[in-house]
């Protein structure tokens, strides 16, 4: 029982180290839950042409403040294609209270065995990031 007391020390400073978290901030913050997506290349693969894939972009406000998000465009080859959220979908912006999320639905629809890359730019007030890229890609593989 001797390395009692220096297994409690061990405890408590591991425990100490992880109570720094100060809340989150008073500020709009914008997060989104990856920074690039790759369309079907989890396992080294891609999509079949003609095969339309889909994935979801998850946003969030971790800020105190109202996040606005007021434009999404994407830009690349026709081959990606997203669905908005309704407010932004009719030109207005989306508002994200502290905690709330919203999703921006992106499809791919290769016609080529090929690659193709492009991007999504997220504007908002966002503190910590008022514009964010999202880098995507896909790549078409004939079965």
């Amino acid at each position: 029982m001797r390395l009692r007391p220096l297994w409690l020390s061990i405890i408590f400073l591991a425990l100490s180290a992880c109570g720094n978290d100060d809340g989150p901030s008073e500020q709009p913050e914008l997060y989104v839950d990856r920074d690039s997506i790759g369309f079907g290349q989890e396992y080294g693969t891609g999509a079949y042409v003609n095969q339309e894939i889909s994935e979801s972009l998850y946003i969030e406000n971790k800020g105190l403040q109202a996040l606005e998000i007021t434009e999404v465009t994407k830009s690349g080859p026709s081959q990606f294609t997203m669905t908005l959220p309704e407010e932004l979908a009719k030109g207005r912006p989306v508002r994200l209270e502290y905690g709330k999320r919203t999703f921006i639905q992106l499809s791919f629809k290769p016609t080529e065995a090929k690659k193709y890359e492009g991007k999504l730019l997220i504007k908002s007030n966002a503190a910590n990031t008022p514009q964010k890229e999202i880098v995507i890609s896909g790549v078409g593989f004939k079965p």
